[in-house]
């Protein structure tokens, strides 16, 4: 596996577009596709950056997550996502299309055994194509876990941020929906979720 450092020369147009206290997101081109690498701010968080890329592994054939393409010693790439920031996007005519999308990818995650752990405030970690297709990023945060909590989550953004959107809901109704489907997460208590909102 080859390091960040010695492959760097090698991208065309490298250019940083985010830095948190884990490590830096930059875009380039490699082998005529345009990608996002991911790196570790120093060598104690390695071991962030692998368990983010094998998230990633175990999401991309569900349609999640930006396509992996190369994962190194120190780092890992993606296919780079052309999108807009959740909250800059949603409004009163699409917000029940970017919010079920949301919810179907978040039922196939607590499915798979991981827990995103950012779900309750989707903004800057949820982009939105010119298709209008939502694509979660940034999945540093992610754990495996037994006891996921997406849909959980997805729920409180829900009777929070997601408030001026749905109205016309019972906060102690969908409170008690989603205490259901935590104690059991099958398709049938997440289908009662989806019509309560009006989602399906």
């Amino acid at each position: 596996m080859e390091k960040f450092s010695k492959l760097k020369d090698k991208i065309k147009n490298l250019k940083k577009l985010g830095e948190g206290w884990r490590g830096a997101v930059y875009k380039g081109e490699f082998n005529s596709k345009v990608l996002t690498f991911k790196i570790p701010k120093n060598s104690s968080l390695i071991h962030l950056i692998r368990k983010e890329s094998e998230i990633l592994k175990k999401i991309n054939p569900y349609g999640i997550g930006g396509k992996l393409e190369i994962v190194g010693e120190d780092f890992f790439a993606y296919q780079y996502i052309d999108g807009i920031h959740l909250n800059e996007v949603i409004n009163k005519d699409n917000y029940k299309n970017l919010v079920l999308q949301l919810f179907i990818q978040g039922r196939i995650l607590d499915r798979l055994g991981i827990s995103k752990d950012e779900l309750h405030r989707p903004y800057k970690n949820v982009l939105v194509d010119k298709d209008f297709k939502v694509h979660l990023i940034d999945f540093e945060r992610a754990k495996f876990t037994e006891y996921p909590q997406n849909i959980t989550q997805l729920i409180q953004f829900v009777i929070t941020g997601g408030s001026i959107f749905f109205k016309n809901i019972e906060k102690e109704k969908l409170i008690e929906l989603a205490k259901i489907y935590k104690k059991t997460q099958t398709e049938k208590n997440f289908e009662k979720i989806l019509n309560y909102l009006n989602l399906i």
